[in-house]
């Protein structure tokens, strides 16, 4: 397999369209197509198919794609570390986190990777935890600064960066803002961030069986939207959970602490990684500065 035959299957993947492809590798279709012609005989599979849709990948080409975005991460961050280690302080990091983290300690990370490496192109996204390790996977996400992972497989590696504590959060002025105990919100509508099939092991539900209590009866579900949660937080009677940090920077949006004497779970943030992977220097330090914020502001994990 050859480094042209890979970038021009990954990018048709993608785009589902030669043509596509074609404009993004700047080259022309006829070579596009003659690339992954050349990557199915190597191979000795059909990889893609036409469709009235445009490119569909055959069963072959979808064990293909992941395994080929990962070679073709791998070879830039190659390049990438050679250029670097000789003072070329170019290069890319991408890096998957989460609200938690986005509105407290990394912009100032940002900022401290930027005086030290101005040159290298960040990537940065809100990402899930599925979504996340997947991406790791395929070389598209050099890092996740986020949730830490119970079970985590093996091909993959997680260093704790904090720990924080989840609190009720509602907006002021709310008619339960004097309640004192879990159980005097269980008939409150309660927001709900995480898809269906991770809700049986977030904070909430982990929340409620500590205390032996059910579920609030009422759940309006807003997965992956915190822009969603924060308007309906500081604008209606809907209650939700964030972490303790994060609830005093979005203060000032008129969201408020529920003095709740029932103990809170825990939110134990890490970063995670491939195993099989080295960092370059330019992801090494972007580590350095988000454990140095962290260690300033939040109190990092030992």
């Amino acid at each position: 397999m050859k480094l042209q035959q890979l970038q021009a299957f990954v990018a048709a993947a993608h785009h589902r369209s030669l043509r596509a492809a074609a404009r993004e590798l700047g080259v022309t279709q006829p070579a596009v197509t003659h690339a992954i012609r050349e990557l199915e005989s190597a191979l000795n599979a059909e990889l893609m198919v036409r469709s009235v849709r445009g490119i569909e990948l055959t069963a072959c080409g979808l064990a293909l794609l992941p395994r080929a975005e990962q070679l073709l991460g791998d070879m830039r961050r190659t390049v990438e570390a050679v250029e670097q280690v000789k003072g070329e302080l170019a290069g890319r990091v991408s890096v998957g986190t989460m609200p938690s983290l986005a509105l407290t300690v990394l912009p100032q990370a940002v900022s401290s990777f930027r005086e030290k490496m101005p040159l290298v192109s960040l990537h940065l996204e809100e990402v899930t935890v599925p979504d996340a390790l997947a991406r790791l996977r395929n070389g598209t996400l050099d890092l996740a600064a986020i949730h830490h992972v119970l079970a985590l497989d093996s091909d993959l590696v997680q260093v704790p960066l904090y720990s924080t504590q989840f609190v009720v959060t509602m907006r002021a002025g709310h008619p339960l803002a004097n309640v004192t105990r879990l159980s005097e919100l269980l008939d409150a509508e309660w927001i709900v961030t995480v898809g269906a099939d991770h809700f049986p092991h977030s904070v909430m539900m982990a929340m409620f069986s500590a205390h032996g209590l059910p579920l609030p009866k009422r759940l309006l579900r807003a997965p992956s939207s915190f822009a969603v949660t924060l308007g309906l937080v500081s604008q209606t009677d809907v209650i939700s959970c964030f972490t303790r940090s994060l609830a005093q920077k979005v203060a000032p949006l008129g969201i408020r602490v529920a003095q709740i004497e029932d103990a809170m779970p825990n939110y134990d943030i890490s970063i995670i990684s491939r195993r099989d992977l080295l960092p370059t220097p330019a992801v090494e330090q972007f580590v350095a500065c988000l454990r140095q914020v962290t260690r300033e502001r939040m109190g990092a994990v030992q």
